[in-house]
């Protein structure tokens, strides 16, 4: 058997996961066009990395792990996309001040792009709170979590945000 065949048959082994890593995603994601990308993603990534796989747990595990990071950027991307959905000229005409409109444009593409920085479960808990609307309780079941620790991953990333938000305007305005 050669070695292309040999990969091959892993990467069918891969494949054959996809029907429970979409439905990971799905009720991770709750969109059928993210979770189709996520796992896209996360099955390209594990047949490009298939010579680091170790065997040290169970195929789908490790197709797992790689998936849950795909979807943290999946979250992170929306989270991006829907501050920056915010567009000057909507915000200018409804406000009726262009330049004030310009400015809390440039703020919104801003938080996004420090939301980057947030560790993945804090922004993902602040994504959800803050951008998708969704109740302590509904992200509380989403991720696992307690409503305690729910509120200190908010805490933290709310405090970060406002660290990297005040020291950069700082930083600009001096």
């Amino acid at each position: 058997m050669s070695v292309s065949q040999s990969a091959r048959l892993r990467a069918d082994d891969i494949g054959q996961h996809r029907d429970k890593m979409m439905r990971f995603a799905l009720h991770r994601l709750r969109n059928p066009a993210q979770a189709e990308d996520a796992v896209q993603e996360a099955l390209v990534a594990a047949i490009e990395g298939m010579d680091s796989y170790t065997h040290g747990s169970s195929t789908l595990t490790w197709l797992t792990g790689i998936l849950k990071h795909k979807i943290v950027d999946c979250v992170r991307k929306s989270a991006r996309d829907r501050w920056e959905e915010l567009d000057p000229d909507s915000m200018a005409a409804s406000s009726g001040n262009p330049e004030q409109a310009l400015s809390q444009s440039g703020f919104v593409r801003h938080v996004a792009r420090c939301m980057d920085d947030l560790p993945p479960r804090s922004a993902r808990v602040f994504f959800m709170r803050e951008v998708l609307g969704h109740n302590t309780a509904e992200v509380c079941a989403e991720l696992s979590i307690t409503t305690t620790n729910c509120f200190v991953l908010l805490h933290r990333a709310r405090t970060r945000l406002r660290e990297r938000l005040a020291g950069e305007r700082h930083a600009v305005f001096g």
